[in-house]
């Protein structure tokens, strides 16, 4: 498994929109493979910036999922409002450690 940090930097004031089209967004980018871990806002550090960890089947999911969400009308129509809200986005493709693996496996027991 792959994981995927997309750090978005909002425009000031523009948190709660981005959080609306997200609503919309999530659940197209879900039906195609990646599953949506968490999404955070800074409270302290960089103002309006948005941190969404998504797991995704594999590295190649980010190319091929985002092509196949683009065909989708409801993704587009509410993907085009992403520019009035980012002045940039910044994806983080990263793999597991095998440390964080074994935390994992203690805390379900």
């Amino acid at each position: 498994m792959a994981y995927m940090l997309a750090k978005l930097h909002c425009r000031y004031g523009k948190v709660q929109q981005l959080e609306e089209i997200m609503t919309h967004l999530v659940p197209v980018l879900e039906s195609r493979g990646w599953r949506l871990a968490g999404a955070w806002v800074n409270s302290i550090g960089r103002l309006n910036t948005v941190h969404d960890l998504w797991e995704l089947p594999d590295a190649n999911s980010v190319r091929s999922v985002l092509a196949l969400a683009a065909q989708d009308p409801e993704f587009r129509q509410w993907a085009a409002g992403l520019g009035e809200c980012l002045e940039e986005e910044t994806l983080e493709l990263m793999e597991e450690l095998g440390y964080s693996k074994a935390a994992q496996a203690r805390q379900r027991v």
